[in-house]
């Protein structure tokens, strides 16, 4: 049990220590700004959920707010543990705060151009980086997959990520159909969706032991309530749907700002 601790208290802090995006200064030793992220996005996509092209661009523009110095984003992939398809962190990546301008006169300046043609790669390598992270994981749904542990997921993601984060402003923008399918519950009935009831479901989750904290962020969701071609979710079905999660982030620490079925017609903030 001491050695579980252990390992789970490494992988955590190994977590929370990662950027995927190399420091312009660790490479020239300039004493930069330090600190969390001003922002941070985390995009949490549930890999039971095949998104439309309009989907992907939607989920692409709002990444690339993300993509500018002092801004971090975590691109996260879940769905239960089948086919290889467990929770993942595809990429993680903070962009560095700028140098303030009075502190750009005491640095040689052969050195600060160095240091701003670093900054501009920066920007650079983190979008290609953060863009092909995002793509491998849209394209990597399969609606074929035979369980979506969403609860659990999003309990492992907010506990290890989502909640220890130092930025200033967490926002997370969940990609799921969020129809639960798992050993704690089911949402389905007959291949389709069920009118959810609310209070017994949340009594599930409870019991479980896999609720989540998502440390006050903003929580968006697109992609709720979609399913198959032959099957139909009537606005009765949706609207219970709906009010379970919105139930469950308020529990979560969570500020819920909408929910999409499927889509939003809002960027996130």
């Amino acid at each position: 049990m001491k050695r579980l601790l252990l390992i789970l208290i490494t992988l955590t802090s190994l977590l929370l220590a990662r950027n995927d995006v190399p420091s312009c200064y660790d490479a020239f030793n300039i004493d930069g700004p330090k600190g969390p992220a001003q922002k941070e996005l985390f995009i949490l996509v549930d890999q039971t959920t095949q998104l439309d092209k309009n989907m992907m661009i939607y989920t692409y523009k709002n990444m690339m707010k993300f993509i500018k110095n002092g801004y971090g984003v975590t691109i996260a992939s879940f769905s239960a543990n089948a086919n290889g398809k467990y929770t993942d962190v595809a990429y993680a990546g903070k962009l560095e705060a700028l140098l303030p301008q009075s502190a750009k006169h005491e640095i040689a300046k052969k050195k600060l151009r160095k240091y701003q043609s670093c900054m501009n790669g920066q920007y650079r390598y983190a979008k290609k980086k953060a863009t092909k992270a995002l793509v491998r994981v849209l394209k990597g749904a399969n609606k074929k997959l035979p369980h979506s542990d969403i609860i659990k997921s999003l309990a492992d993601i907010s506990k290890y990520s989502i909640r220890p984060s130092k930025s200033h402003e967490k926002t997370v923008l969940l990609i799921s159909d969020m129809m639960e399918h798992s050993s704690i519950t089911s949402f389905y009935s007959k291949g389709s969706l069920k009118k959810v009831n609310a209070a017994s479901e949340m009594d599930k989750v409870k019991k479980s032991g896999y609720m989540a904290d998502f440390g006050g962020a903003k929580v968006y969701v697109i992609g709720a309530g979609m399913i198959g071609k032959k099957s139909y979710r009537t606005s009765k079905t949706l609207k219970a749907l709906t009010k379970f999660w919105e139930e469950y982030f308020t529990a979560s620490n969570a500020r819920l700002k909408a929910i999409g079925t499927p889509m939003l017609l809002e960027d996130i903030e």
